[in-house]
């Protein structure tokens, strides 16, 4: 008899016959501590498969899913919230620094016709929220392949 036993693996796989070999046969039948265990793995097998598998009346994954999207667009909504509100507390803060210099910055608009100036804050305006909108729609497009890359399955 030799003194090396059989691994876990060996005797799992002889036992789901993913193996055929006789010497393991013969190791099993003169080993007792080999013996054991591949009874006690028989048994295991046995039981588990007695367990019946569930059955859900509806599709666990779609619903883990449609949880994982509702509390994406929670966050979004919360971070929008949070932006938005970032942006108009400094809107009003640097607004607030600026009054001492409206005046003298308004006399260079008094000396140039209504119309030019309506022009000069409307395309300011256009420009600004332009850019503000693109900058939201990289920071969104962002996080969404951070999501993506996370949920996908590493090997």
């Amino acid at each position: 008899m030799k003194n090396t036993h059989l691994s876990d693996d060996i005797l799992q796989a002889f036992l789901l016959k993913e193996i055929e070999n006789d010497s393991i046969s013969t190791h099993i039948a003169e080993c007792a501590g080999c013996r054991a265990k591949f009874k006690n793995y028989q048994h295991l097998i046995g039981n588990i498969k007695k367990v019946n598998n569930e059955i859900f009346s509806f599709d666990v994954t779609s619903v883990v899913m449609e949880k994982i999207v509702q509390y994406e667009n929670k966050k979004n909504a919360k971070n929008n919230f949070v932006f938005w509100g970032i942006l108009i507390f400094l809107i009003v803060f640097i607004s607030s620094f600026s009054l001492p210099f409206v005046s003298k910055f308004l006399t260079f608009f008094y000396s140039i016709p209504l119309f030019t100036n309506i022009f000069f804050i409307g395309a300011g305006l256009v420009v600004f929220l332009f850019l503000l909108t693109d900058i939201k729609r990289q920071y969104s497009l962002k996080e969404k392949q951070l999501f993506e890359n996370n949920l996908q399955p590493k090997f």
